[in-house]
C-alpha cells in the first residue's frame, strides 16, 4: 500500500515518510500541556502526567522505524476544533486501512489529544522542525491553520 497516495486519496493536503531518529524532541514543550489551555492535563489519560514522561513517551516512538506525516490545511474562519476534529478521524481512517493491509502495530501522534492518542505536544515532537524536514510548511503567513499528526510504523512500505 502507498501510505502517501491513501492519505492523499482520504483527503490530507500533505503526506510525507520520515524516519523516526530525525523527529526533534523539545522537553520545554511539557509546560503547554501542563498551563492545560485544552482542558485536558490531568484528566485525559493520552495527556500528562498520565500519558508518561517525556522520555518515556520518546522511548515509545524510537520503537517505530518511520513516521507518516499528515497535514491538513483549512482556512482560518472554519472552526478550530471541528477542524482537528475531522483531521483525527482522517488519521484514525487511514491507521484502520494501514491495518487492514497487515501493519498492524502503528502509533498515533493525533493533533491535540484524541481519544487514547497522544497529541504531539505531549510527546514533545517539535512540529516546525518536522514540517521543514520533509518539505511541508508548519506556520504560513497566509490565512491558513495547519493541522499535523503523525502515524508510526515499522519497516518499508
Amino acid at each position: 500500500m502507498d501510505y502517501i497516495k491513501e492519505a492523499k486519496k482520504l483527503g490530507f493536503s500533505n503526506a510525507a515518510i520520515m524516519d523516526t531518529q530525525k523527529l526533534v524532541f523539545k522537553p520545554e514543550y511539557r509546560k503547554f500541556c501542563e498551563e492545560n489551555q485544552c482542558g485536558c492535563y490531568n484528566v485525559n489519560p493520552a495527556c500528562p502526567p498520565e500519558c508518561g514522561t517525556v522520555e518515556s513517551m520518546k522511548q515509545r516512538v524510537f520503537a517505530y522505524e518511520k513516521a507518516l506525516i499528515l497535514q491538513t490545511i483549512q482556512n482560518k474562519d472554519m472552526d478550530y476544533k471541528m477542524a482537528k476534529l475531522a483531521h483525527n478521524k482522517l488519521t484514525e481512517q487511514l491507521a484502520s486501512k494501514i491495518m487492514e493491509s497487515g501493519n498492524t502495530d502503528l502509533l498515533i501522534m493525533s493533533a491535540g489529544p484524541y481519544r487514547h492518542h497522544s497529541c504531539m505536544s505531549a510527546y514533545c515532537v517539535d512540529a516546525q522542525e518536522m514540517a521543514d524536514a520533509v518539505g511541508m510548511i508548519c506556520w504560513g503567513t497566509d490565512d491558513k491553520i495547519r493541522y499535523f499528526s503523525q502515524i508510526l510504523f515499522h519497516g518499508n512500505l
